[in-house]
Formats: C-alpha cells, structure tokens, sequence
C-alpha cells in the first residue's frame, strides 16, 4: 500500500520547532508551554531532568518531516480539559482510517501532518486523532527503555533522534506494549506508549524494573496521555505477521497493532484489582497513582532495568555536530 504524509502540528507543538540550536546551559533547550506541565507531572514543571538542558523538542535534525514529527513525540501541550476514553477497537478504526488515507506514506514522517488531526468520528460524534489527549486501560505485556544497547548501553548504540540521539537509559523513551485482555500474550495486538525523557519523574524511570513485572501481569494500568502517529514505523499485517519498512531497506518492524501510540504519557496509575471489569477508568477509587506502587508492594527500594544500572551526566551522542554542554555550570 502506497501511503503519502500528514499533518501541521498545532499552534504550541509548531512554535517548538522555532527554538535556536544553541542555548545557555544554565538554560534548558527543551522548552514547555508557558503552563505547568500536565496531568502528573504537573509537579515536575520546575524540575527539568539532564535531558532538558542537553536536547531541544526537536531533537536531532534529519529534515523538517522529521523535526515536526519530533517536536510532536515530544509534546506536553495537548489539552487536558477532556480526555476521550479509548479501547482496542478505537485503535484498530484509527489504524484502518490511516491506512485509507492517501496522503500517508510508510516508514517515514509526512511533509504534512493535517489529515492526522481529526481521523475518525467517535460514535457519540466526537472526531478523534492527534494531538488529542486519551486514556487506555490495559494490561503490560512488555516495558522497556529503547534504543538502549543492552551490554554497553553507554558507548554502543545510536540512541533515537528525538532524543538527539544521547545513548544511556535517562536520555530515552521508556517503550510499553499494553494488551487489552489479560490473557493476550500477541504483539500483534499491542498498543505502544511512551514515557519520554524530558522532565520524567524519577519513579516513572523505574517502571521497566522486574520488580514489577509480575504485578503488572495481573493488574491493569491506566495510561494517560497525547494520541500520536509513528509514521517512522510499520504495524503489523491484519494476519498477524510484523511489518516490513521499506524506509529501512525492508528490515522488520516490531510488532504492534498500529502506529497511533500514546505518546508522551502525562499519567500513569494502577488498578487495585486484578479484574478488568473492577477497573473502571472513570472510577478514581479504584485506581492510585504508579508512583505509590513502591510503598503498596513494601519495597525498601527498586531495582533499574540491569542496563538502566549504568549511568552518566555525560552522555554520548550520535546525532552530527553535538556537543553537550558540561555539567558543572547547570544550577
């Protein structure tokens, strides 16, 4: 199937792209909206993380396509005011709208992001796509920090441009691969989320730990946050076999059901039952916040995915012509 690109990145997302490449380092290159950050990580507005005084919104420059779809990946900026409740099914009518969409290509970001802004039509009229922010309840099948070599997760690697390709755990996306039913193991189900970098709460680095893992198993996780497109990436075929990208000399893709992901997360919570039909996601009693989960399992402390245990202030980067600003002069 022969797809085109999409769409221009609203008005907050757009003025991203216009920082300077260059910028103090007493200052953060990666800039907000001129309001507190949303959802929970409202307090951490004030408390930019290394990858803030290192990388801009727009991460590594490869082209303009790529810049935006970067600037958007990276995007705090998406109204909360109403968050629209989305299940498996929502994914597949997005992904199927997509893929009848002319105007988007496979593999690589469109010059033009539009035709991504309002997709489909919801059934109690609402028009859904990206930008738009979203809860989904599911279950983790896998969590993991990506673009992260596993036995030199320092030296080796390119890292993502995103990320201004910096290599080490704390300067990439945390990759999360959510089942609907507990029992659905099939990646070619997946729904992907992400926890970007960029001003994440220390808890949320941790939730790929395998102190984890065997919760996460039995008790659903609500994910809150921005409706994106990863054009960059191919899903699965509607028989279940991974995609291959005709961007990247036809290598296999990763499995997923679509590329719409919920990225950046702005929340994260924990159902307090292991029964999906007890974990409503508009009944608040049911759930509490990711962050609590440390103290709810007695845990004195957690332990970081094994190549997340390296780590530096200092990071290498593959992107062309970076340079990192030193430490000692950030306050």
């Amino acid at each position: 199937m022969n797809r085109q690109r999409v769409m221009g990145v609203g008005g907050c997302a757009l003025a991203l792209l216009l920082l300077p490449a260059a910028a103090s380092a007493k200052k953060t290159k990666f800039m907000k909206c001129g309001k507190p950050l949303p959802l929970q990580l409202k307090p951490f507005t004030r408390k930019p993380q290394r990858i803030d005084y290192l990388c801009r919104n727009s991460g590594c420059h490869k082209s303009t396509a790529n810049d935006t779809q970067n600037a958007m990946k990276n995007n705090f900026c998406a109204p909360t005011n109403r968050i629209i409740p989305v299940t498996f099914q929502t994914f597949v009518d997005l992904r199927d709208a997509a893929n009848r969409e002319a105007s988007i290509t496979i593999g690589e970001p469109p010059p033009s992001r539009a035709k991504l802004a309002n997709i489909i039509k919801l059934g109690d009229g609402t028009m859904l796509g990206e930008g738009k922010t979203v809860v989904f309840v599911g279950y983790v099948l896998d969590a993991r920090h990506s673009n992260v070599d596993k036995d030199d997760p320092l030296n080796r690697g390119n890292g993502e441009s995103v990320q201004c390709n910096l290599l080490g755990c704390a300067y990439n996306d945390i990759h999360i691969d959510l089942t609907a039913d507990v029992d659905d193991r099939t990646p070619c189900h997946s729904i992907v989320a992400e926890i970007v970098p960029h001003y994440r709460p220390p808890a949320w680095d941790l939730f790929d730990s395998p102190d984890y893992s065997a919760f996460f198993k039995t008790h659903p996780v609500k994910i809150t946050g921005q409706l994106f497109y990863d054009d960059s990436h191919v899903a699965c075929t509607k028989d279940g076999k991974a995609g291959f990208n005709p961007a990247r000399n036809n290598a296999k893709d990763f499995e997923r059901l679509a590329l719409w992901e919920i990225h950046p997360i702005y929340a994260i919570d924990v159902c307090k039952n292991t029964d999906r039909s007890q974990c409503d996601a508009a009944d608040a009693s049911a759930w509490f916040p990711f962050t609590d989960l440390q103290s709810r399992l007695g845990l004195a402390s957690v332990t970081p995915a094994e190549k997340c245990k390296a780590t530096t202030d200092n990071p290498k980067s593959a992107c062309p012509g970076f340079t990192a600003p030193r430490k000692k002069h950030l306050h």
